[in-house]
């Protein structure tokens, strides 16, 4: 793998590719939460375009493994690397480095209330952009056009606590998409919906693949592994569905 400048790795064109490397790389990365470790020895890369599904029992690491993607927790061994920067805590704690960061990686949680907290829809959207720094006409540019791709303009004013389950979601996967991320982190995306805004939010999950948007999806839900998934993921002792391509990480 060609070694990228950390000071230039994370200024990529929204959508554009890294020429070598991967755009996520773990090597060796352990963590835990106090004595519980969630993470041990993950090594694994994937490629900017991928769609890729972590599979295996709730407590495997998945939930996890996608906070330590989004840079929300750091690795007390190994190292992950996002476009050939490195991801510590140390940097993270820098301004700069966390908001270039957090422009091209999002993370849309399962559960969208505790992803949204501003009065109204329109400034949940406008969240994410105002605080990269972005002109407001910028700002207000991102807002028109995230409202009209999820179809959600008519909810601008809302207080995002008013709105249903499908509703939060849709805002919640916004206010990520108001960034332009190249990756975007799902965590059980359909967990919770009913069956109208689950068959939505696979098509949006095709449309995304088919942009070219890197995809890393944790769930349980086979039938939406199997639309998505260029590989499989497996965290934890299940090594099922060995048909498709995929990586096995044992816990």
């Amino acid at each position: 793998m060609a070694h990228v400048h950390e000071t230039e790795a994370l200024h990529h064109p929204h959508g554009s590719t890294p020429a070598e490397g991967a755009l996520i790389a773990f090597d060796d990365f352990c963590f835990a939460y106090d004595e519980t470790v969630a993470l041990r020895h993950i090594t694994l890369d994937i490629d900017a375009g991928d769609t890729v599904v972590l599979m295996g029992d709730n407590g495997s690491g998945k939930s996890t493994l996608l906070k330590a993607i989004c840079g929300l927790v750091h690795p007390q061994q190994g190292s992950y690397r996002f476009d050939g920067a490195q991801v510590t805590e140390q940097r993270m704690h820098d301004a700069s480095f966390s908001k270039r960061l957090h422009a091209r990686v999002g993370f849309i949680f399962q559960d969208s209330d505790a992803q949204l907290f501003c009065p109204s829809v329109e400034d949940e959207i406008a969240f994410g952009p105002r605080q990269i720094g972005l002109s407001e006409d910028e700002v207000s540019r991102r807002v028109d056009d995230t409202l009209a791709l999820l179809g959600i303009g008519h909810l601008r004013g809302r207080a995002p606590w008013a709105l249903s389950g499908g509703e939060k979601k849709r805002v919640a996967i916004a206010c990520v998409l108001s960034m332009n991320p190249d990756a975007l982190c799902f965590d059980e995306p359909l967990a919770g919906l009913d069956a109208k805004t689950q068959a939505w939010l696979l098509g949006f999950l095709k449309q995304l693949k088919a942009a070219g948007k890197t995809l890393i999806i944790a769930t349980h839900d086979q039938s939406l592994a199997d639309e998505v998934a260029d590989y499989f993921v497996y965290m934890g002792e299940y090594h099922g569905y060995g048909d498709r391509p995929h990586t096995h990480i044992n816990l």
